[in-house]
């Protein structure tokens, strides 16, 4: 996995991987086959900070089943929410408060 123009990206060895025609193997995996413009939009834009790692063969956009695998954990990923932070105190100021008290939330 390796990171270009800011985006989580699965690297393709062309040698050794099998090759696999994009809207194919999108079909597969989701059940149905997204639109065109979906395809173009995993490859260039990406989603979520993930962009789908492909490669031109014959005219043909291929990718890999680890690739798009890699592509649907970082989207997911990267659209979980954040933990929270451990630093922040949980006591209210007694400023905050009374502030609180006088706008009877507390």
């Amino acid at each position: 996995m390796a990171k270009i123009d800011g985006f989580v990206m699965a690297a393709i060895n062309i040698e050794t991987d099998a090759l696999i025609p994009l809207g194919e193997l999108a079909k597969q995996r989701l059940g149905k086959r997204p639109s065109p413009a979906t395809l173009w939009r995993w490859r260039l834009r990406g989603v979520n900070g993930a962009r789908l790692a492909v490669v031109k063969s014959g005219g043909c956009w291929m990718t890999t089943a680890a690739a798009f695998a890699e592509f649907l954990r970082a989207q997911t990923a990267n659209c979980q929410p954040a933990p929270l932070d451990t630093d922040v105190p949980t006591e209210r100021s007694a400023a905050t408060a009374k502030k609180l008290a006088a706008a009877g939330l507390l």
